[in-house]
């Protein structure tokens, strides 16, 4: 798992440094969650819990509660939080008590400033987002990672069995390239994400042809960086002798566990003459019908055709 570091999350949403400047490119957060820190500032702190490593985030409602202190009260307050063991404090433009930043630089402690016109509540969630790909969940995959009709779709199977080659031809048909041979697949809120490898992202491999940029070959059009897993098809080879022995109603789907979440799996026979990249197109379209509740149990639907043939007769 990667780590996180708070010159990570400075970076990233492009926080003024306001003290500890030193520190901030070696002060690693190892926990998830950002702390509103009323109950500290109030003189409540409890040993040993993970509010205590987390990074904590100032804004209006902390400002507000602390102006009715003087400042020798607000510079022991500042003090005691800071010294609790937190990595780091981010303030909004709603907290802006030079107090806080003359006891911080005092200590050089991590202090950053968030100087965005955005709401507190946008704010966490961006930066929680973030947080996401460095504790949530996950695991890698040999797989491509395709977007068609708005839904991902993880195709697997065997080494050579086609999934680059169909991927290419999905990419033909103008949905989107996520990712090639090694996926990474990430838990987010109970629902999985998938993306490229950063060693791979933008490229795939064809037998024959050698490693392909789609950024190039398609351009940036064709790429998608993130999708949802909404789908795992799984390309398999045509049953022995010749003889197919899959699915044919296809009714309902199965379930395949990841991330201990389940996903809609459907297996898909390969062989000569068979358009893959069609199928899986028309299994996607199938999926999405059956999400708005209106698709019919073909079983019953064939029945009761046969049941007015009968009668007709």
């Amino acid at each position: 798992m990667k780590k996180l570091f708070l010159c990570d999350i400075a970076s990233k949403f492009n926080l003024e440094i306001l003290s500890g400047q030193d520190k901030i490119s070696h002060t690693q957060i190892k926990s998830y969650g950002l702390n509103r820190a009323g109950l500290e500032l109030a003189g409540f702190f409890e040993t040993m819990t993970d509010n205590l490593r987390r990074l904590v985030l100032l804004s209006s409602k902390e400002f507000h509660y602390m102006q009715q202190f003087d400042d020798a009260v607000k510079t022991e307050k500042y003090e005691t939080l800071i010294k609790c063991g937190i990595p780091g404090i981010i303030v909004t433009k709603k907290f802006h008590d030079p107090q806080l930043v003359a006891v911080a630089q005092k200590l050089n402690f991590p202090l950053l400033f968030a100087n965005m016109d955005i709401s507190t509540s946008t704010l966490t969630k961006k930066i929680l987002d973030e947080y996401d790909d460095y504790f949530a969940p996950q695991l890698e995959m040999h797989a491509s990672l395709v977007n068609i009709f708005g839904k991902g779709i993880l195709i697997t199977g065997a080494s050579g069995i086609g999934k680059s080659e169909t991927t290419m031809d999905i990419i033909k048909r103008n949905h989107m390239f996520v990712g090639d041979d090694r996926i990474v697949l990430i838990n987010k809120n109970n629902k999985i994400y998938g993306k490229s490898h950063p060693i791979l992202q933008n490229l795939i491999e064809m037998r024959g042809i050698g490693i392909v940029d789609v950024s190039w070959t398609n351009g940036y059009q064709a790429i998608m960086t993130e999708t949802e897993i909404n789908m795992q098809i799984e390309l398999i080879p045509f049953g022995q002798h010749g003889i197919d022995d899959t699915d044919r109603l296809g009714n309902e789907y199965k379930n395949v566990s990841i991330l201990d979440q389940n996903i809609p799996y459907l297996k898909i026979p390969v062989k000569a003459g068979r358009n893959i990249a069609n199928l899986i197109e028309t299994a996607v379209a199938q999926l999405k019908i059956k999400e708005t509740g209106k698709a019919k149990d073909v079983v019953e639907l064939v029945g009761q055709r046969m049941e007015d043939f009968i009668d007709d007769k």
